[in-house]
């Protein structure tokens, strides 16, 4: 065989070889994370499961908050499942490390949806989704998931796919979950996620009734609402609303740090996240106090709402590029592959799921 013919069989064997690792790795990608999803779902029945038949039973309060501390830990530990998917680690750590959590926080206190849940199944889609009890359902409404809100959802996406493509599909994939959920069954309720962000004529009005409303509801039940009764007796109303306030963003930022912290795989936090929710609440005091000086000071007419609007929307999208964006498009397309904490947590799960499945 002459070099240059030794040259093309090294070549195409080399070739050969590599398609085979290629087919080999996608295969055990495959089969790892159908393990993964597997370990998910057996953790999610047992942990609700475990909610509902015994917690519940316990007397309300520090009882219970003891008792919900494995599970508490279970949600925490869930988004690792998914090792090789930026976007299902996003999605179960807002749904199951943050909003479940505090739901399940809510219920230890007869507070919240999950104490109106009379079956299994409402329990877990309730906790689970962006969903709640529907009081007033009426069989004869048709629930659809209608053509004008399928674009609604795409029109609210489409601009946060410009500055990231993983936020935006976590937006969507969160309306859409709450609607799916809704069709199957039609006693419950979606938690709306967005509420004509068009009408933002202040950041205390986008944060607190525009954006993401399964947030501002959640944190307004479990922190907002008893510091501020709290602190009204020692502080007055203006500065114990105002603390409950930057205490509420602080807990914010704190949980989107943790979100990031599954999206990196346990990477060591940056803090800006905490930093840009932290500084939201400072210009909200500052805002509210401005305004006043402006209409009962100065006596002046309160701004056009298309300048308040411009305004608003504007600081926050500055805002969120600087400290939002830019950490997420740090991070896009990392695994969670050797990486520390997040790693380990995979591994040892697959390996329980090897040994009793």
């Amino acid at each position: 065989m002459s070099i240059r013919g030794k040259q093309r069989f090294k070549k195409s064997s080399f070739s050969h070889i590599m398609e085979v690792d290629q087919a080999l790795s996608s295969c055990h990608s495959s089969s790892s994370l159908s393990s993964s999803s597997l370990v998910f779902l057996i953790l999610l029945s047992i942990s609700y499961g475990y909610c509902y038949v015994f917690v519940r039973k316990l007397k309300r309060g520090f009882p219970r908050v003891v008792a919900l501390f494995p599970v508490f830990y279970t949600l925490f530990v869930v988004p690792w499942c998914f090792p090789t998917s930026i976007l299902l680690r996003a999605l179960t750590s807002f749904f199951l490390s943050w909003i479940s959590s505090f739901k399940l926080l809510l219920f230890c206190f007869d507070r919240g949806d999950l104490i109106l849940c009379n079956s299994y199944v409402d329990f877990v889609a309730v906790a689970a989704l962006p969903l709640k009890i529907n009081a007033k359902s009426s069989p004869s409404k048709t629930q659809t998931l209608k053509v004008e809100t399928v674009l609604k959802m795409l029109l609210i996406s489409m601009p946060f796919s410009v500055i990231s493509f993983h936020y935006a599909m976590l937006i969507f994939f969160a309306i859409l979950l709450g609607y799916w959920g809704r069709i199957v069954m039609p006693h419950l309720e979606v938690v709306p996620i967005f509420n004509q962000l068009h009408r933002s004529t202040s950041l205390q009005v986008f944060w607190g009734k525009r954006w993401n409303r399964i947030s501002s509801d959640i944190l307004r039940g479990t922190i907002y609402e008893p510091t501020r009764e709290s602190l009204e007796r020692f502080l007055g109303v203006k500065l114990g609303k105002a603390v409950a306030l930057i205490a509420t963003l602080v807990v914010s930022g704190i949980m989107h740090e943790i979100m990031f912290y599954h999206m990196t795989c346990g990477m060591k936090p940056t803090w800006e996240v905490t930093q840009f929710f932290v500084l939201q609440a400072v210009c909200m005091v500052l805002e509210v106090a401005i305004k006043g000086f402006w209409t009962r000071i100065l006596c002046q007419p309160p701004l056009h709402p298309i300048v308040s609007v411009s305004l608003t929307i504007s600081f926050v999208l500055v805002m969120s590029y600087w400290l939002l964006v830019l950490p997420v498009w740090r991070i896009t397309g990392r695994g969670c592959e050797g990486q520390g904490y997040g790693m380990r947590v995979v591994e040892s799960l697959l390996r329980v799921s090897e040994r009793y499945m």
